[in-house]
């Protein structure tokens, strides 16, 4: 048994100096030539314009992304499933693409989230032939409409008199469907969150009807994101008319939808940063609880980047650039949009938008937890990227696979006037090594990979402890965690899904991480 671990080990290490030796020359933020050999892929639709709005990734790696097809006056739903390698799916649906008609002329598909069964859930807006209604479809795993799902796997919401917009979507941890975006009154517009049940129907539970509106006071309060906190607490955030301008709005409902009073005194936060003009487009949540918004602020003479972070109380965060807010101008005299944010699991935020430097481009920053530009990425924190020989590329959202690389998705014009769907993948190391303790190997050995019913993590080190033990899925969502002992420490992964994971192991105050592949 020594001689079989010593053998594993060592060709372990081996394996490991390749890996870090390869990547080593992976400049974080530089195009990831291993997707679609250079870094870029675009896919066309329809025959008059396709635009994607959002981006997940399965716990298998493969990446979807979701947005609307254009067909002459029409939209509809779209959808578009990637291989790891940036190649169309042809499992989903064929040919990698699907497309969903709701009976209305416009139909646009802004937001995804994936369930833990894999099945897909999209969110936007639709079209009733007099204004628009929330719209959500949930497809299975190849691509088909989920007929579990309000019979037909589609469901509207009219939620005002006038209409209404999805912009965002999140799933609670017991399977409950959260979509947030704005409703259109008579006189002006609210932010409105509905939360729809496992199968399509309203979740009379939420505000007794699943719906829930907020008048923050402006003539126009436009919602743009959703996020949930480990508490089930319900966090909205968007843009609010303040004035002559717009400011930043955060809104903090209990479960049940009722405003949250703990969240500066009535649950509602609004957050001016530069002259006039701040929209808010995208809301993450931190492993400590703090809330990261991004979104525009107009500096006088054209748009910055901007990020503000707010305590848990909704107050700001003075430790981050000593005022809570963060500005950053892409190019010195251009337009620079903050449209997507996700956190890293070293706590940097990344921010995802496009600049007008001289043709719209993606731009892509990446800050420090304390919100100063992270000099590791690209040299100074900041990457732009043009998409073939297009003068017009917009991105719109970001992911972070389990790995750290980064994929961005958005629109770009490719040799006409319409757009089609662009997806970029950058290099990003995020997995820190462990430091020499005297012994020139690494301190944990991980096997079988793949790994079916058991997985083994064989730590020799004595003397030295091993801390903890944690595994998260793809999407860096933690699905187990333990103390570590020395010896064979054997986890029972029978019940995880096949998929990507990684293994992170604290040895004092180092973190060791290894993917692993789990193929029942």
């Amino acid at each position: 048994m020594k001689n079989k671990l010593k053998s594993t080990f060592s060709l372990h290490y081996f394996f490991l100096f390749l890996l870090i030796s390869a990547s080593s020359y992976a400049q974080n933020g530089s195009l990831d030539l291993t997707f679609d050999t250079d870094g870029k892929v675009t896919t066309t639709i329809g025959t008059a314009g396709d635009v994607a709005y959002a981006v997940a990734i399965q716990t298998d790696g493969k990446i979807v992304v979701v947005g609307e097809r254009q067909n002459g006056s029409n939209a509809d739903f779209a959808l578009v499933r990637y291989n790891t390698n940036g190649s169309l799916d042809t499992n989903f649906s064929n040919d990698g693409k699907v497309t969903t008609d709701f009976g209305g002329f416009s139909d646009n598909g802004i937001a995804v989230a994936i369930q833990t069964d894999g099945k897909i859930i999209v969110a936007g807006r639709s079209s009733n032939g007099t204004n628009y209604d929330f719209a959500v479809a949930r497809y299975n795993t190849d691509g088909g409409l989920d007929n579990t799902f309000d019979i037909d796997g589609k469901v509207t919401t009219a939620i005002g008199g006038s209409s209404d917009w999805g912009n965002s979507i999140t799933i609670q941890a017991d399977g409950k469907i959260l979509v947030a975006g704005y409703a259109a009154g008579s006189l002006n517009y609210d932010f409105a969150v509905v939360r729809y049940n496992t199968n399509g129907s309203l979740d009379n539970s939420f505000n007794t009807d699943g719906i829930v509106t907020t008048d923050i006071g402006g003539t126009a309060n436009l919602c743009s994101s959703i996020a949930i906190q480990p508490d089930a607490k319900i966090v909205l955030a968007g843009s609010t008319s303040i004035g002559p301008g717009y400011d930043f709005t955060v809104v903090r409902y209990d479960s049940t939808g009722i405003l949250d009073n703990t969240f500066d005194t009535d649950g509602i936060v609004t957050t001016d940063i530069g002259n006039s003009i701040d929209d808010l487009f995208a809301l993450a949540i931190q492993s400590d609880g703090k809330i990261v918004a991004v979104g525009v602020s107009n500096n006088g003479n054209n748009d910055d980047f901007a990020l503000v972070r707010y305590n848990t109380n909704g107050s700001l965060d003075n430790s981050f650039d000593t005022d809570g807010k963060v500005t950053t101008n892409i190019g010195n005299f251009s337009d620079d949009r903050g449209l997507s944010v996700a956190i890293q699991s070293d706590g940097k935020i990344l921010v995802a938008g496009d600049t007008e430097i001289n043709n719209a481009d993606f731009a892509l920053v990446s800050y420090n937890p304390d919100g100063s530009l992270n000099t590791g990425f690209d040299t100074d924190g900041k990457v732009t990227t043009a998409i073939a020989s297009s003068d017009d590329d917009r991105a719109f959202s970001i992911a972070i696979q389990g790995d750290g690389k980064i994929v961005v998705a958005g629109g770009s014009i490719i040799g006409s006037n319409n757009y089609d769907f662009s997806v970029v993948r950058y290099n990003n190391t995020i997995i820190a090594g462990i430091e020499e303790t005297g012994t020139n190997i690494m301190a944990a050995c991980v096997y079988p990979n793949p790994a079916n019913e058991l997985l083994v993590i064989s730590y020799q080190l004595i003397g030295i402890d091993l801390t903890e033990l944690k595994i998260f899925d793809v999407m860096g969502h933690q699905v187990f965690k333990s103390a570590g002992s020395v010896g064979e420490n054997v986890i029972d992964v029978s019940r995880f899904e096949n998929g990507i994971y990684f293994v992170q192991l604290q040895i004092v105050n180092n973190i060791e991480t290894q993917k692993i592949i789990i193929q029942h």
